[in-house]
């Protein structure tokens, strides 16, 4: 057995029982603990994310260096990628139709999860002059959240965090391989060397380069897939109860062999779907806290309701689009999995079968690349905390040319090992956030109450509606 093998039998057994427990009871914790805000205040969410896009960034009150809804799409560069589209495919094509109804589950979870992390990471922020921005995350509530002594934990944290978005970069590159090697018959050193040149003109510049890209192709890319999906979904909406009928039930009952598909158990269906799921949205892992804390707000509460509009787009939204065409489309019933049935979806769904894996080609492209570049940002974050006296701008180079190196390298890799592997990191890394994240609850529910508690949200939601009319 080769140490890949094993690293995967680990990540294996640890999103079995181990992980299902503690994000269950972690999501169960915080929802109790807020009061149910991403239920409760799922309204205002709406209203103060969507009814912010045309806001201007001057015209924003509070603290911060950029607007919310910028870093909201730069953190979905690295949310809304491969993992919605191989993801997905792979959570079906190995766990069944149920995992669609876990992966779901996990996102009620995620975003309460994902709230929490985002206003303690705002709370906790502080501005560094080296980097001109502001320095937030897990490593830093930890450090300053639960005291001096476990400043070795916010080291540990940031060096496996590093690791995983470093590995996951590979998964993102390798998607692509596949992707033009199905449909283009390109090579994959040659994709891998074309990604890692176009990345190289984004990897250098820091959040801003980052953030630029972002507002442009996650709104065009999200927008266009969807939309895709919509056509096939409305084109066989008459299969929508037996499919919903099939996705609850096998949740709790296994799946059985159909067609090429070879069925799957409860456990199987549970570990696919909160795997890919939090694969996909990121709740637990701490992307979020560390995205968000460059944000301009009036209070952490406030963009926290990013995190609950982050995890509904990618997971509620593009997730479901993609699970929806692979039932609606009987797709999973050929045995394929990964990327390889999500192609095969929307081949079958769309007007001729080239139309269908040209979509997927090019999502793939865009989601993978914009993945890619948020995943070196979140890599050099950690990384200069860890190595803090090192100059910012020689991490930014160091861990650009990794990054550039490493899409090259996933390129040639084989799915399933490099798979194996970043499961195996976020799993370690979701192990050390979501416990510290309910030790620190007690100053989530205090931020939360100052916020909700009081006229804080409807003063906002005033301000709002002023700033409507006026215009």
């Amino acid at each position: 057995m080769t140490i890949i093998e094993r690293l995967t039998e680990v990540a294996n057994f640890l999103w079995g029982w181990p992980l299902i427990i503690v994000i269950a009871f972690t999501g169960i914790f915080l929802t109790i603990r807020t009061g149910g805000v991403q239920f409760r205040r799922f309204g205002y969410m709406l209203k103060t994310t969507f009814g912010s896009i045309t806001q201007k960034e001057s015209e924003i009150e509070g603290t911060g260096l950029m607007k919310p809804l910028k870093l909201a799409l730069a953190a979905m560069a690295g949310t809304i990628g491969t993992g919605n589209i191989a993801g997905v495919g792979m959570a079906i094509g190995v766990g069944g139709p149920g995992a669609v109804f876990w992966m779901w589950v996990v996102a009620l979870f995620s975003m309460i999860t994902k709230y929490s992390e985002i206003v303690l990471g705002v709370h906790y922020r502080e501005y560094d002059e080296n980097t001109q921005q502001y320095d937030s995350g897990p490593m830093y509530y930890i450090k300053k959240g639960l005291g001096s002594k476990w400043v070795w934990l916010a080291t540990t944290y940031a060096l496996l965090f590093g690791l995983a978005y470093f590995v996951m970069a590979f998964v993102q590159s390798n998607t692509i391989a596949i992707g033009m090697k199905d449909l283009l018959g390109a090579k994959p050193l040659l994709t891998g060397l074309i990604l890692a040149a176009i990345m190289a003109l984004v990897v250098f510049g820091g959040l801003k380069s980052l953030v630029k890209v972002s507002e442009v192709l996650v709104p065009v890319m999200s927008i266009f897939y969807v939309l895709a999906a919509l056509f096939i979904i409305i084109a066989n909406i008459g299969k929508l109860p037996s499919v919903l009928a099939t996705i609850v039930s096998s949740a709790f009952t296994g799946s059985a062999a159909v067609g090429g598909f070879l069925g799957s158990t409860v456990v199987l269906s549970m570990r696919q779907g909160f795997a890919r799921g939090i694969f996909s949205n990121d709740g637990g892992v701490g992307l979020g806290a560390i995205v968000h804390g460059q944000g301009i707000t009036t209070h952490p509460a406030k963009q926290g309701m990013w995190g609950l509009f982050e995890v509904f787009i990618d997971t509620i939204v593009v997730c479901t689009a993609t699970a929806c065409v692979i039932m609606f489309t009987g797709a999973y019933e050929t045995g394929y999995k990964g990327l390889s049935l999500t192609a095969e979806a929307f081949s079958i769904g769309l007007p001729g079968s080239f139309a269908g894996k040209a979509l997927i080609c090019l999502s793939v492209a865009l989601f993978g690349f914009t993945t890619c570049i948020n995943n070196n940002y979140l890599f050099t974050q950690a990384m200069n905390y860890v190595f803090h006296n090192v100059k910012y701008k020689i991490i930014v180079i160091i861990c650009g040319v990794l990054s550039l190196g490493g899409a090259v390298y996933g390129a040639l890799g084989g799915l399933e090992d490099i798979w194996g592997m970043a499961d195996l990191f976020l799993a370690i890394v979701i192990i050390i956030n979501l416990p510290v994240v309910i030790a620190l609850s007690g100053k989530v529910k205090e931020l939360t109450r100052d916020f909700f508690g009081t006229n804080k949200w409807k003063e906002d939601l005033e301000r709002q509606k002023a700033r409507k009319a006026k215009k």
